[in-house]
C-alpha cells in the first residue's frame, strides 16, 4: 500500500486519461480484499487511506473512511461470487470507486470543504470507476499469482 500511495501521489497524474487519474490505492485495496479476504482488505484500505490523507491538504480521515467503505463492499461482494472470474473484480472495483467517491463528496460537503458541482462530480466518478475497473483486471490475477508463489 505504501508503494501504491507513493505512485498515486507522484506519478499517477502522468497516466491521466481525459483528465481522469486512476486511484491506484483503491485498486490495490480491492485486489487485496479480493485475494486475501475482507479483513486484510480493510487493513490495507485503512493504511492506504491514511497515507492519502497525509498527502492531501484536508483533514486526516476522509480517504481512509472512503477506502474502508469501498473495501467493505468489495469484501461482501467477493464472498458471494465465484472469485476466479475476471469480470467480478472489475465490476466490484467500479462499484467500490463509486462508493469511495460518494463518501468523499459527502464528507467534504459535511465539513464545508470545496465540492465540485454535481454534474462534474458524477462525470469524474463514473470515468474514474471505469479506469479503475480496467486496471483491476490485471491487478487481481497478478496479486493472486504473487500470493501463490509466496506460499510455495
Amino acid at each position: 500500500m505504501v508503494v501504491a500511495a507513493l505512485v498515486q501521489v507522484t506519478w499517477a497524474h502522468h497516466v491521466a486519461l481525459l483528465g481522469v487519474v486512476p486511484n491506484l490505492v483503491l485498486v490495490a485495496a480491492v485486489a487485496i480484499t479480493w485475494t486475501h479476504g475482507q479483513r486484510a482488505g480493510l487493513a490495507a484500505a485503512c493504511l492506504g487511506g491514511l497515507l492519502l490523507d497525509l498527502e492531501s491538504p484536508g483533514p486526516l480521515g476522509p480517504h481512509a473512511v472512503g477506502l474502508l467503505c469501498a473495501a467493505y463492499v468489495v469484501g461482501l461482494w467477493a464472498r458471494d461470487v465465484d472469485p476466479s472470474r475476471w469480470l467480478q473484480p472489475a465490476l466490484a472495483t467500479a462499484v467500490a470507486s463509486g462508493v469511495y467517491a460518494l463518501v468523499l463528496v459527502g464528507i467534504d460537503d459535511t465539513l464545508n470543504l470545496a465540492v465540485p458541482p454535481f454534474d462534474v462530480a458524477l462525470q469524474l466518478a463514473w470515468m474514474t470507476a471505469l479506469y479503475n475497473a480496467v486496471l483491476a483486471v490485471p491487478a487481481v490475477p497478478a496479486l493472486r499469482r504473487t500470493a501463490l508463489e509466496a506460499r510455495a
